[in-house]
């Protein structure tokens, strides 16, 4: 049974806000977009299925091979990331009208933002890892290979990444995306790479934040 607390329950919202952030920043530039988006991406444009249908499905198959490598017993909380989804799309759509697009602008402006979203990406993960409480799909695999492979959080992202890279690759092949690159862009190597750094780099400084520093450890 898992453990709800109003403080933690604040910082799991934090967290999901900000994942939601990380993703609108990201748009807003004309570098291209994550590994898993671009995957994504080559589905919708090859089958084509709507993103409502899309999220979802790729959502329960990702949680499914998360739970098998952990050797977790299927249970209710396997639904529980699809149910996130839909609050995180909720913070996208909203920002999306706010946040000022840097497409037209210059490198610099174009990297700030992806910097940006790198970083409050981070900081969120931190934030739904120090909780306790069901990660998104993406991230409760990536901590089942953390768990597998016996290495930090932060390097099983770059792993989960890696292998999104991979599939999106094969993926468009089967689907003859290759005039556009398999909507891979500079972004895709960027984050994928530089995310599970941000995210070993941040553990710490975050969790003595939320502890206030008082020696309280509160690891997953």
């Amino acid at each position: 049974m898992k453990r709800f607390t109003f403080r933690k329950s604040v910082f799991y919202v934090l967290g999901l806000t900000l994942l939601g952030v990380c993703v609108t920043f990201i748009q807003k530039t004309n570098l291209g977009m994550s590994s898993w988006d671009a995957l994504n991406r080559n589905f919708y444009e090859g089958i084509p299925l709507e993103y409502k249908y899309l999220t979802p499905i790729f959502a329960l198959i990702i949680i499914s091979i998360a739970y098998l490598i952990q050797k977790k017993k299927p249970d209710l909380w396997m639904l529980f990331p699809v149910l996130i989804s839909f609050y995180v799309g909720f913070v996208i759509d909203g920002l999306l009208m706010v946040v000022p697009s840097v497409v037209s602008l210059n490198l610099l402006w174009n990297l700030l933002y992806l910097l940006i979203a790198i970083f409050v990406c981070a900081v969120g993960i931190n934030l739904l890892l120090y909780t306790k409480y069901p990660l998104p799909a993406l991230d409760e695999l990536c901590f089942g290979i953390s768990k597998i492979l016996k290495v930090s959080f932060g390097k099983a992202k770059i792993i989960g990444e890696i292998i999104a890279l991979i599939l999106t690759v094969v993926a468009g092949l089967g689907f003859g995306h290759q005039s556009v690159w398999f909507y891979i862009g500079p972004t895709t190597l960027i984050f994928g790479f530089g995310i599970g750094l941000f995210i070993d780099i941040l553990k710490k400084p975050v969790i003595y934040i939320l502890e206030a520093g008082n020696g309280n450890r509160d690891l997953r």
